[in-house]
């Protein structure tokens, strides 16, 4: 992948400087990455994420970010789990209800109804979802997501499935991921600050 084109701005994914490249080691994950919720390991060079209630499990970045970064990582379900293979991204945790706080969600096979999509969580009815992406349970996929501004976006296999703009962007977080109610394997993982640069839009006619 060489470019991400969202509404009037283009991602320059070579550019775009490497923060964290890591590849899950049981005997050192815990220094990039904090569980919050959820229960998880690291098992043949995989992140192993399980959540058995109707929420999420939340495994957070170490480090909290105040530049537009976004996170890519290969993922998916451990059958017989079948649903949301979720990331999240510009996530501050609550500490009140001691739960995920205001932050976006992204994900594949997720809301109820195997939609794929972005929202943002906790205060906002925001979201962009769909039902025309479907992923196949147990296959791979590599997910990038991250957000300009609150321009938020999910790119899988090299292909825009969903963008978002929130017209009052949540400012800086953590990335991670987010197994709701299933179990993810999760691996080569990494974070970029994102280089992007305006992408003027207009039509030529056709006829």
């Amino acid at each position: 992948m060489k470019e991400i084109r969202l509404l009037g701005k283009k991602i320059d994914f070579d550019k775009s400087p490497v923060l964290l490249s890591y590849k899950p080691d049981e005997k050192d994950w815990q220094q990039y990455f904090q569980v919050m919720a959820g229960e998880w390991h690291v098992e043949d060079g995989c992140l192993i994420g399980t959540e058995r209630g109707n929420k999420g499990g939340i495994l957070f970045s170490r480090e909290s970010f105040d530049d537009d970064v976004m996170i890519s990582f290969t993922v998916s379900t451990v059958l017989p789990a079948t649903r949301d293979l979720n990331a999240v991204f510009c996530a501050h945790w609550d500490e009140k209800t001691d739960y995920l706080g205001e932050s976006y969600v992204c994900g594949l096979n997720g809301w109820y109804e195997h939609k794929s999509g972005i929202e943002r969580n906790l205060t906002s009815n925001l979201n962009a979802t769909t039902t025309l992406y479907h992923y196949t349970p147990g296959t791979e996929v590599r997910m990038t997501a991250g957000a300009i501004g609150g321009h938020a976006f999910m790119v899988v296999d090299d292909v825009l499935v969903s963008e978002l703009v929130d017209p009052a962007p949540i400012s800086g977080g953590h990335v991670g991921f987010s197994p709701y109610c299933t179990k993810l394997r999760i691996r080569d993982i990494e974070i970029r600050k994102i280089a992007w640069e305006p992408f003027p839009q207009e039509y030529d006619p056709e006829f």
